[in-house]
C-alpha cells in the first residue's frame, strides 16, 4: 500500500511539475523573445501583409519565431487599429498564426523524444542565465531570457516523459470513456479544458504527446484532445476582447470561428485524416512514433481549416466589419489602448502615439475655434472634456508600461509621448482661456489694429490646420514656418495694442485685456506647433526640438 501511495504521488507530483516546468520555460521563452524582437515583429507586420498570401506567411513565421500566437494577435490588432493593416490583411494573419502555433507540436515531438533531454537543455539554461545577468542591454537580457525558457522548457517535457513511461500498460485513458462519437467529444472537451486552465495550448499539447508516447493513450484519442487545445485556446481571445476596441473584438471573433469551424470539421474527419497521416509519415520516411503522428496531425488540421477560410473569408470579412461598432463611438474612449499590447512594449509605444494623433486632431480644432467668429467657447469645452477622460486614459496606459522592464530608447519614447500630451493639455487649457477673454471684448477701435488682428488670427487658423500630424499631407517644415509667422503677427500686434493705448485710442485695461488674449491664443498655438515637433520627431527617431527640450511650461 505505501509503495502504491508513493507511486501515485511520485505521478501526481511529476505531472505537475512537468507541466510547471513547461509553463515556465514558455513564459521566459515567449516574454524574452517578445522583448528582444518587439521592432522587429513591428517591422514584419507592417511589410509583409500587403496581400492576404503574404499576412499568412508573415503570421506562420513570427508566430513560430516567438512562439506565442497571442503576441501576433495584439500585433495585429494593434496595426490594424492604426490604419497600418487591414482587417482583411489581418484575418490572415491570425489564420497564419494558428499554423505558426504548430511548431510547438515539432519541437516537442522531434527534440523531446530524439535527445537525451538533460544534455541538450541544460547548456541553453546556463548560457540563457549568464546572459540575464551579465548582459549590458534590455535586449540582450531579453535573449538570455528567452534561452533560458527553451532549456527548462524541455527540461519539463523530461518531467513529463519519465512520469508517463511505463504507465501505458497500466492505465489507458480510453477506458474511462465512452466509445464513438460521444467519446471523441469527450476527449475534444478535456483538452480544451486543460488549455483554458494552463491558458496555454503549447503546454497542453506537450501532455497529450508525451502521455500519447508513454502509452496512456491511442494516437485517435490524443488527436481528438489535440482538437480540444486548438478550440480552448479561443478563451484567451474572448478574455482579450472583453472591454477592447471594435478591431479587437474583430480579431478575436474571427480567430473563434477559425477554430471552432477547423475544430468541427477535423472532428468529423477523424479517421480519414489519421489514414492519411499514415501515407503522408511514409512518404515523409518519418518514424510511426505517436509523436510524430500527432505533431503531423496538428499541422495537417490547421492547414485544412486555412483551405476552408479560403472560400468563407470575404463573408466573414463582411460579417465582422458589421459588428463591434459601439464601443467606438464615444469620443472619449481610447481606440488604441489595448491592455493586452502591453505585452509587446515595442507596439504598446505605438498604440500611444495613434492616440496622441486623435488629441492632436482635438488640439489643433480646439484652436481653430478660439479664432471663430465668434469665438465658440463651447466647442472648445466639449474638446477639453473628451481630452481630459483620454489624458486620464493614456496615463493609466503609461503607468502600466512603466512598471514594466522596458529598454532605455522604449523608456525615452515613453516620456516623449507625456510631453507631447502636456503640450495638447496646456494648448487647449490656453486656447479656452482666450475664447473666454473674448467673448468679453469690446470692438477693435481703428482699421490699422483691426488689419493687425486679421493677421495674427489669420496665421493661428493657418498653423492650426497644418499642425495636425496624422493628415496626409502634414509637413513640419510647414509648421515651422507658420509659427515664425505668427510670431512677428503677434509682435506687430502687440506693438499696435501698446501705441493705441499709449496715445489714448484705446483704454489701457482695454489695452490689457486684449494683450492678455492675443497672449494666450499665442501661447495655445505654441503648445500645438511644440506637440506637432515632437511627435515628427518621435515619428522619426529624431532627438526632441532644441527649443523644446525641457519639460512644457504651465499655462
Amino acid at each position: 500500500m505505501a509503495t502504491e501511495q508513493l507511486s501515485s504521488f511520485n505521478i501526481i507530483a511529476g505531472t505537475f511539475g512537468g507541466v510547471g516546468l513547461f509553463l515556465l520555460g514558455m513564459h521566459l521563452l515567449t516574454d524574452g523573445l517578445k522583448l528582444a524582437a518587439g521592432r522587429a515583429l513591428e517591422g514584419l507586420l507592417e511589410r509583409w501583409t500587403s496581400t492576404p498570401l503574404r499576412g499568412l506567411a508573415a503570421g506562420m513565421l513570427i508566430t513560430t519565431l516567438v512562439q506565442s500566437s497571442s503576441a501576433v494577435t495584439v500585433a495585429s490588432i494593434g496595426f490594424v487599429n492604426a490604419g497600418l493593416l487591414s482587417l482583411k490583411h489581418s484575418l490572415w494573419v491570425i489564420f497564419g498564426s494558428n499554423v505558426g502555433t504548430t511548431m510547438n507540436a515539432w519541437l516537442v515531438a522531434g527534440l523531446g523524444f530524439n535527445f537525451k533531454i538533460d544534455t541538450f537543455a541544460l547548456p541553453f539554461v546556463g548560457i540563457g542565465a549568464v546572459l540575464m545577468l551579465t548582459g549590458r542591454g534590455v535586449r540582450s537580457r531579453s535573449l538570455g531570457q528567452a534561452l533560458a525558457g527553451f532549456g527548462v522548457l524541455f527540461l519539463g517535457i523530461q518531467v513529463l516523459k519519465d512520469t508517463f513511461s511505463g504507465l501505458g500498460g497500466d492505465m489507458q485513458i480510453e477506458r474511462y470513456v465512452s466509445p464513438g462519437v460521444g467519446g471523441y467529444l469527450a476527449l475534444v472537451g478535456i483538452g480544451a479544458l486543460l488549455t483554458i486552465l494552463m491558458q496555454a495550448s503549447g503546454a497542453a499539447i506537450a501532455i497529450v504527446i508525451t502521455a500519447a508516447q508513454g502509452g496512456l493513450m491511442s494516437i485517435e484519442a490524443a488527436c481528438a484532445m489535440v482538437i480540444g487545445t486548438n478550440i480552448g485556446t479561443t478563451s484567451t481571445a474572448v478574455l482579450s476582447a472583453l472591454g477592447a476596441t471594435s478591431n479587437a473584438r474583430r480579431l478575436a471573433a474571427a480567430h473563434v470561428f477559425f477554430n471552432l469551424v477547423t475544430g468541427a470539421v477535423a472532428l468529423a474527419l477523424l479517421p480519414g485524416l489519421i489514414a492519411l497521416l499514415a501515407l503522408i509519415r511514409g512518404w515523409l520516411d518519418q518514424p510511426a512514433t505517436p509523436a510524430i503522428m500527432i505533431a503531423l496531425f496538428h499541422t495537417v488540421f490547421n492547414l485544412l481549416g486555412v483551405l476552408l477560410m479560403v472560400p468563407t473569408a470575404p463573408w466573414l470579412l463582411r460579417t465582422l466589419a458589421g459588428h463591434f461598432k459601439r464601443g467606438d463611438e464615444d469620443r472619449g474612449k481610447p481606440r488604441f489602448l489595448d491592455d493586452s499590447a502591453t505585452s509587446v512594449p515595442d507596439l504598446a509605444i505605438r498604440a500611444l502615439r495613434m492616440e496622441l494623433g486623435r488629441t492632436q486632431s482635438l488640439c489643433c480644432d480646439s484652436l481653430s475655434q478660439a479664432v471663430a467668429v465668434p469665438p465658440a467657447g463651447a466647442a472648445i469645452e466639449a474638446h477639453r472634456t473628451t481630452l481630459v477622460t483620454l489624458a486620464g486614459a493614456i496615463g493609466d496606459y503609461a503607468q502600466k508600461l512603466s512598471a514594466l522592464r522596458l529598454p532605455v530608447a522604449l523608456v525615452e519614447q515613453l516620456a516623449e509621448c507625456l510631453r507631447i500630451l502636456q503640450y495638447q493639455e496646456n494648448a487647449v487649457d490656453t486656447g479656452l482661456h482666450s475664447a473666454e477673454l473674448s467673448a468679453h471684448l469690446a470692438p477693435l477701435p481703428g482699421p490699422a489694429l483691426l488689419e493687425a488682428a486679421r493677421a495674427f488670427h489669420g496665421s493661428v487658423r493657418q498653423l492650426a490646420g497644418a499642425a495636425d500630424h496624422d493628415r496626409p499631407e502634414f509637413d513640419q517644415a510647414e509648421v515651422d514656418w507658420l509659427l515664425g509667422k505668427l510670431e512677428a503677427d503677434y509682435a506687430h500686434l502687440k506693438d499696435r495694442l501698446l501705441a493705441a493705448g499709449a496715445d489714448g485710442h484705446l483704454g489701457v485695461r482695454q489695452m490689457q485685456e486684449y494683450l492678455q488674449q492675443a497672449s494666450q491664443l499665442r501661447r495655445s498655438a505654441e503648445q500645438t506647433a511644440k506637440a506637432a515637433g515632437h511627435m515628427s520627431a518621435l515619428d522619426h527617431g529624431l532627438a526632441p526640438p532644441p527649443e523644446s527640450r525641457g519639460a512644457p511650461e504651465a499655462p
